[in-house]
């Protein structure tokens, strides 16, 4: 029998072919272009969804507090029975179920940013982090945990650990995945749960900001008619435009919120579909973006008046 001595130059042309295949078929195992651009759109316009809300119910509750205290100033106690207890000036947005509610957006944030994490070169610790985050807050809403089992939820924060190494972008893929995958019970009930509380008219949010701005903008305006002194009228003229403030996110943001949740809900189908199926549409994606940024627009107009 005889034996061929492989050169060194021949070894390594060897190895350099094996490792071009393999990555060749890794890629293959990999997110696509169109998916890794789906799965950004959809992430950053989670975060804007999830983080404007956040701070826009927060600037809910303050415009409360606010507009209780003028009402009062301005007329004493009411004996509009709607008001219920007026020595309770944040009603209606007490700090348990404003909590709740801001939880839930955080949520989807987290939710966003992982995915943002993972389509980027973020590095393990930021992957860490996002991935604590996504969990962390799905376990504090009630509405997202019942819809999560103990092995979805393992699952959920698990799948980053294994992102690494020459499989990066195939483990990348994986992780999205199973994320998008388990997750998505709990997410869409969240998206459920901001579309009834945001909901313009019916929700708890545009019906407490209601019982409150009215009764401040009747007698606002009565105090502002019937002055007698630039005091008198400066405080009812501040008054009114508070109401106002608060009315523009009434009527403004509160639609667009529940338009980018029920959205959301819908492009997280599609992006479930994005990262499993080759075939797949990615207009619901692009919808939710458009109510995101429409809601995003929306606020800064606002908050810069």
């Amino acid at each position: 029998m005889v034996t061929t001595k492989t050169s060194p130059h021949t070894a390594r042309r060897r190895i350099a072919v094996s490792l071009a295949v393999a990555l060749l078929l890794l890629t293959g195992c990999a997110l696509s272009t169109k998916q890794k651009a789906a799965v950004s759109q959809f992430s950053d316009s989670a975060a804007t969804l999830g983080d404007v809300t956040s701070s826009q119910l927060k600037a809910m509750r303050d415009g409360t507090v606010e507009m209780t205290k003028q009402r009062l100033l301005l007329a004493g106690r009411s004996r509009d029975p709607k008001l219920g207890d007026q020595a309770s000036l944040d009603r209606g947005f007490e700090v348990s179920r404003v909590e709740t509610v801001t939880s839930a957006a955080q949520a989807l944030a987290a939710y966003g940013k992982s995915l943002a994490a993972l389509v980027t070169d973020s590095q393990s610790a930021e992957l860490q982090a996002a991935s604590r985050e996504l969990v962390a807050s799905l376990g504090r809403v009630p509405e997202a945990k019942e819809k999560l089992s103990d092995k979805q939820l393992e699952a959920i924060g698990t799948v980053v650990q294994e992102v690494g190494g020459l499989w990066i972008e195939v483990k990348r893929k994986e992780a999205v995945t199973t994320i998008v995958r388990e997750s998505r019970p709990a997410i869409d009930r969240l998206c459920d749960l901001l579309a009834r509380d945001f909901a313009p008219g019916t929700g708890w949010v545009a019906l407490q900001l209601q019982v409150i701005e009215d009764p401040l903008i009747a007698e606002a305006t009565n105090v502002l008619y019937d002055g007698r002194s630039y005091d008198e009228r400066k405080r009812a003229s501040d008054a009114i435009e508070l109401v106002h403030g608060n009315r523009m996110r009434r009527t403004e943001v509160l639609k667009r919120v529940t338009d980018a949740a029920t959205a959301m809900k819908k492009a997280n189908e599609a992006l479930a579909q994005a990262v499993e199926d080759s075939t797949w549409s990615a207009q619901d994606i692009q919808a939710f973006a458009e109510r995101a940024q429409s809601l995003r627009a929306a606020v800064k107009i606002i908050t810069t008046k």
